[in-house]
């Protein structure tokens, strides 16, 4: 059994349908990363556990490893502009903020990896039970046919075998033989036909 590739050509409908979810994803996680700073503004750093959930999510319902890229690349500016002093600015020299970037972007990388894996696996265990099924389906059928060739042959031979021997024969038989294999023939008829109704 062969199996197809996993790996789609991106079509225009799918990277915009991928980039709307992952911006999405990330307007939301924004929302309630201000919403959780409104509440808790001394404890900043959960706001980082916020946008690596959003990196999550992202690697696991788009496609590819760019989304995520992209997304931790936003995730790491938006930290920086939204919810670092001096807010609404960009300083990349913060003390520790490099570390950050780094291991944010990693974990994108690595959770982008795993689930495209996961997803290719998926999709071949899929495509496999589908091959496997159509083979089911395939002798299923073959033994059917098999199984209705020799219902019908009896039925079919002997009707076939008291006609020849009819045509053949019909001068030197007597009326009592001929009425005989008449009504063999009309036995295996009514056979075929009451067959043909019960397997509808």
């Amino acid at each position: 059994m062969r199996f197809t590739s996993s790996i789609k050509h991106k079509t225009p409908e799918t990277f915009m349908g991928n980039a709307l979810l992952t911006a999405f994803i990330l307007v939301a996680s924004t929302i309630i990363a201000f919403w959780f700073f409104h509440i808790v503004p001394e404890n900043p750093a959960n706001i980082a556990l916020i946008y690596i959930t959003a990196l999550v999510l992202t690697a696991r319902f788009t496609s590819g490893y760019i989304y995520g890229i992209a997304a931790s690349l936003v995730s790491v500016v938006g930290i920086n502009y939204l919810f670092t002093y001096p807010y609404f600015q960009v300083n990349f020299t913060l003390t520790g903020y490099p570390v950050t970037f780094v291991f944010t972007l990693m974990i994108s990388l690595i959770v982008s990896t795993m689930t495209s894996r996961i997803k290719e696996q998926a999709d071949a265990l899929v495509e496999h039970e589908k091959l496997l099924m159509d083979a089911e389906k395939e002798k299923m059928r073959a033994n059917l046919l098999r199984s209705v060739s020799h219902d019908l042959r009896t039925p079919l031979t002997g009707i076939i075998g008291n006609s020849s021997t009819y045509i053949d024969n019909h001068t030197e038989l007597d009326e009592a033989e001929k009425l005989e294999l008449v009504s063999h023939i009309r036995e295996d008829s009514n056979w075929l036909l009451w067959w043909g109704k019960e397997t509808q």
